[in-house]
C-alpha cells in the first residue's frame, strides 16, 4: 500500500526537478502503475511501454499537480490509465493484439445471440479460428471498436472517448460489426451446424 503523504512529498519534489525524488517515486509507485497498465493493455511488454510513457509524462508535468489535491496516487494512476487507453485505441494495437480464446467465445456468443445449441456443435478451437477469420474481413474501424469492446472491456462511452468519435458512431460500428460477424460465422457453419473443414 502506497503512503499517500510520502508520494505527495516525492511528487512535489519532482515538480522542482529533483531527480533523486523522481527515482524514489518510480521505485515506490511503479508496481501499482504497472498493474494498472497491464490490466488495460493485457500484455507485459506493452504495459512496460505504457509505464515508461506515464513516468515521462509525470516528470514533465509534475509542476501541474495541485498541492492541495486530495490524492497524488490517483493523479498518477489517471495519467497511466489515459496512456494505456490511448495505446489500446490505436489502430496498430487493434490489428496486432492477439485475440484470446475466451474473447473469441464471447464474440461468437454475442454474434449468434442465445443459440447455444449451434455453438455446442463447434469445437472451441474452431470457433476461435472462425472468429479470427471473420474479424479479418471487417472494416478496420469496426474491427478496432469490437476488439476494444470485447477484448479490453471498454464501454460504448469509453470507446467514444478513446476513439474521439461521437457515441452514436461508435455504437453503429459495434452493431454493424456484430451483424457482419453473425453472418460470417453462420456462413462458416455447414447445413448441419458443423464448421466447414478447410480442404
Amino acid at each position: 500500500m502506497l503512503d499517500e503523504g510520502e508520494v505527495r512529498r516525492l511528487l512535489l519534489r519532482t515538480a522542482g526537478r529533483d531527480a533523486a525524488a523522481f527515482h524514489a517515486l518510480y521505485r515506490k509507485a511503479s508496481p501499482l502503475l504497472m498493474a494498472v497498465a497491464q490490466r488495460i493493455v493485457g500484455r507485459k511488454e506493452l504495459a512496460e511501454e505504457v509505464l515508461h510513457d506515464a513516468f515521462v509524462r509525470i516528470w514533465n508535468h509534475a509542476e501541474r499537480f495541485d498541492a492541495l489535491a486530495p490524492n497524488a496516487v490517483a493523479w498518477m494512476v489517471a495519467i497511466t490509465r489515459n496512456r494505456a487507453l490511448d495505446l489500446v485505441s490505436s489502430a496498430a494495437f487493434a490489428r496486432t493484439s492477439p485475440l484470446a480464446d475466451d474473447t473469441a467465445d464471447a464474440l461468437m456468443e454475442e454474434a449468434l445471440g442465445a443459440d447455444r445449441s449451434a455453438q455446442e456443435l463447434v469445437e472451441s478451437s474452431r470457433q476461435a479460428s472462425s472468429v479470427r477469420d471473420c474479424l479479418a474481413e471487417l472494416r478496420a474501424v469496426e474491427r478496432q471498436a469490437l476488439v476494444l469492446a470485447y477484448h479490453h472491456g471498454l464501454s460504448h462511452a469509453e470507446l467514444a472517448r478513446s476513439l474521439q468519435k461521437p457515441l452514436g458512431t461508435v455504437k453503429a460500428w459495434v452493431r454493424r460489426a456484430l451483424d457482419k460477424m453473425r453472418v460470417c460465422i453462420e456462413s462458416c457453419m455447414g447445413e448441419g451446424g458443423e464448421a466447414r473443414r478447410a480442404p
